[in-house]
């Protein structure tokens, strides 16, 4: 089976370049390995026979977000919210948090005013053979849902698709998976939202499995990086490992602790078994303009070591790639990330991690 996927890749990417070639080329005409990697992931990604058969496999589910049980929102034109210790690899509570307080907001049913969504490679159709096409160490683009070394696939934390739904009070991420979400595990979810579209992230929201059908903001946490340093020298593009980056340092809430305790909730799709649903207040923001992205982590799930690729190098994170001399995945291992897609303005190409 194995050598029946590298016949069948070497035949993909000579396709893939012949159709590429113009835009991939190196100087001397020829391509090298790693750009003819990013050729065949490239045109995987913008196939429109794989975009339309992500959308019929997740078109009832999409279509029917929403639940009966919520407060529900205004029907109204969209107004301006007023915007409202380096942690250790097993981030703790900071000490200027404030103490857990009633609560009063609750996400309601999901009404959005403007609804957008990514959509990410699935890696579900090779991982018998322990191997993906989807993944872009160089660009901060991960796709690797296996585990170390055996490379076993974790279909619970590879992303397919992410819907953005936005409205006055609450900003709703689903993330949808190729496979049901677990009903326990280790594993974290969450967002990254790039308020300058300059490549670095700015919040980083993350959640544990939910486990229930209801809203909650247990083991839901928020950081922020405010010494932007997230990206190193050269947001989204690899870097030399850098051991004095500090990724996203700040934690400003933590299971309902902070200056709001109703920040950002998270519960298991009701409709779709596949997904989880993330709501956090529009307010966090603002609605103006930023890119945003979706990841998730079984494995080092350490919020100061991102980005991950500009702190372990590339022969230490191995590669889910046949045929390539760093197979198999070891240090960056049980993560999924996508692409940045936009919110609130018009893109000009050039912003670091853009969907193609």
């Amino acid at each position: 089976m194995r050598r029946s996927v590298f016949i069948w890749a070497a035949v993909a990417l000579a396709v893939i370049l012949g159709l590429a070639g113009c835009n991939f080329g190196s100087t001397g005409g020829s391509l090298t390995l790693d750009e003819a990697i990013q050729a065949g992931v490239q045109a995987t990604l913008t196939k429109e026979a794989w975009l339309a058969g992500v959308e019929s496999a997740r078109k009832t589910a999409i279509a029917e977000e929403g639940d009966s049980s919520g407060t529900g929102e205004s029907s109204g034109p969209l107004i301006t919210p007023t915007p409202t210790q380096r942690p250790t690899l097993e981030p703790s509570l900071t000490p200027t948090l404030k103490p857990a307080a009633a609560h009063l907001q609750f996400p309601g049913t999901i009404k959005e005013r403007v609804d957008t969504y990514l959509v990410d490679y699935n890696s579900s159709d090779y991982a018998e053979e322990g191997v993906t096409y989807g993944d872009s160490y160089k660009t901060n683009v991960l796709e690797r849902p296996f585990t170390s070394e055996v490379m076993v696939y974790q279909g619970g934390i590879d992303i397919i698709r992410v819907n953005l739904k936005v409205s006055d009070t609450w900003t709703y991420a689903i993330i949808y998976l190729a496979e049901n979400l677990p009903t326990t595990g280790t594993m974290k979810y969450g967002l990254e939202l790039d308020l300058d579209e300059n490549g670095r992230g700015d919040y980083h929201i993350q959640t544990s499995l939910p486990t229930s059908l209801e809203w909650t903001v247990n083991d839901v946490q928020v950081y922020e990086d405010l010494d932007n340093d997230v990206g190193g020298l050269s947001p989204m593009k690899i870097d030399p490992p850098d051991n004095s980056l500090n990724g996203y340092e700040t934690l400003i809430f933590d299971s309902g602790e902070g200056e709001d305790p109703d920040l950002v909730w998270v519960r298991r799709n009701p409709d779709d078994p596949t997904s989880l649903q993330i709501a956090y207040k529009t307010d966090l923001i603002g609605l103006t303009g930023y890119m945003w992205s979706a990841w998730a982590d079984d494995g080092l799930k350490a919020p100061e070591y991102r980005d991950y690729h500009d702190r372990i190098s590339e022969e230490s994170a191995g590669s889910p790639y046949p045929g390539s001399p760093l197979y198999p995945i070891k240090r960056v291992y049980s993560f999924d990330s996508t692409c940045r897609s936009y919110f609130g303005f018009t893109p000009t190409g050039n912003e670091p991690g853009l969907c193609p």
